[in-house]
């Protein structure tokens, strides 16, 4: 037998010996193969608490894993974002966090150690939650062209309440002063309660929060709703004019988006924007997230990703021309 022959036979020889072994190494199991968390920089029963949760039951049932929700309130998102940060890049832990946390807290909170870039990767835009200008219901102001006639004519003596410097209701009202050229004295609150209290009592004559917050005294005959700053007309919302209409550019949303810490295996990245997109837009969890006043946008990670340099973009302008340095 000549060198090549022999040399073919015992080729043919290693690979029917390998064939036993090859066909008993299993499968690489479909991701998730264990439980999966949320971590949520909002406390238990808010808005996107809420939401998150109910949309995990619908991941559960799709993947047959437990979806855990991990709270982590406080620091304006800062300590939701270190803890994903310091999770393991293993496709076990996923972030759901607030705009502001990504857009705004590096630029006013000094000693942020995270960059969005640098560290973490999108998934998803999950929902908008869009502010809604109020009046006390016996203001003198009956559409938002009189309001802000009266801020130009007397400037800093419309007082508009939010729920303390630099967070998104603020720069959302400092945003709506901006493009329409009148002055507004904005007069920052330590919490929601504190700044309802003061719109509910008269103190003040305009306050700037999301539809949700104030849906109850707006029903309820106590305050009364000047205009929606969404770039669109949502459902529930149709009776309210868009701010955009009287003042171009006044458009202000919260909102919330899925990431993850950089690292995360792509194929958990694919999945769980795919299965995010189906779920958020499920007739149940609509339904859902509108009672919450809040509206289902997924898309890709890539348009997350644009949204996040707009978002940035647009609070820096703010930030800036509000003189609003790290502190």
């Amino acid at each position: 037998m000549n060198k090549s022959i022999r040399t073919w036979v015992a080729a043919c020889s290693l690979l029917a010996a390998l064939a036993p072994m090859a066909q008993a190494q299993p499968a690489q199991a479909a991701w998730p193969t264990g439980p999966v968390r949320f971590v949520v920089p909002f406390p238990a029963g808010s808005a996107p608490d809420v939401l998150i949760r109910f949309v995990g039951v619908k991941l559960t049932e799709k993947w047959g894993q437990s979806v855990i929700v991990d709270n982590r309130p406080g620091g304006s998102g800062v300590i939701g974002m270190n803890a994903i940060l310091t999770a393991p890049a293993d496709g076990s832990v996923f972030g759901f966090v607030q705009g502001s946390a990504i857009s705004v807290a590096p630029s006013i909170i000094k000693d942020v150690k995270y960059d969005f870039k640098r560290d973490f990767v999108p998934v998803t835009l999950a929902a908008v939650a869009p502010f809604v200008l109020v009046v006390p219901a016996d203001s003198p102001h009956k559409t938002l062209a009189d309001l802000v006639a009266a801020a130009k004519a007397n400037p800093k003596s419309v007082e508009v309440a939010d729920v303390g410097r630099g967070t998104a209701p603020h720069l959302a009202s400092a945003l709506l002063g901006i493009q329409s050229g009148a002055q507004f004295l904005e007069v920052h609150y330590p919490g929601g309660a504190q700044a309802m209290q003061a719109a509910l009592g008269g103190q003040i004559q305009m306050m700037v929060d999301s539809y949700n917050v104030v849906a109850g005294n707006v029903q309820g005959g106590k305050l009364r709703v000047l205009a929606s700053m969404s770039d669109r007309v949502e459902p529930g919302l149709e009776q309210f004019p868009l701010a955009n209409k009287t003042v171009p550019g006044a458009v202000a949303h919260g909102w919330f988006a899925v990431i993850a810490k950089k690292g995360v295996p792509a194929a958990a990245l694919t999945k769980m924007n795919r299965d995010l997109n189906d779920v958020l837009l499920r007739p149940d969890v609509v339904a859902k997230s509108r009672e919450l006043g809040t509206y289902p946008r997924p898309g890709t990670p890539e348009q997350l990703l644009e949204h996040i340099e707009q978002d940035r973009k647009s609070a820096q302008s703010v930030l800036d021309r509000l003189g609003i340095k790290p502190e």
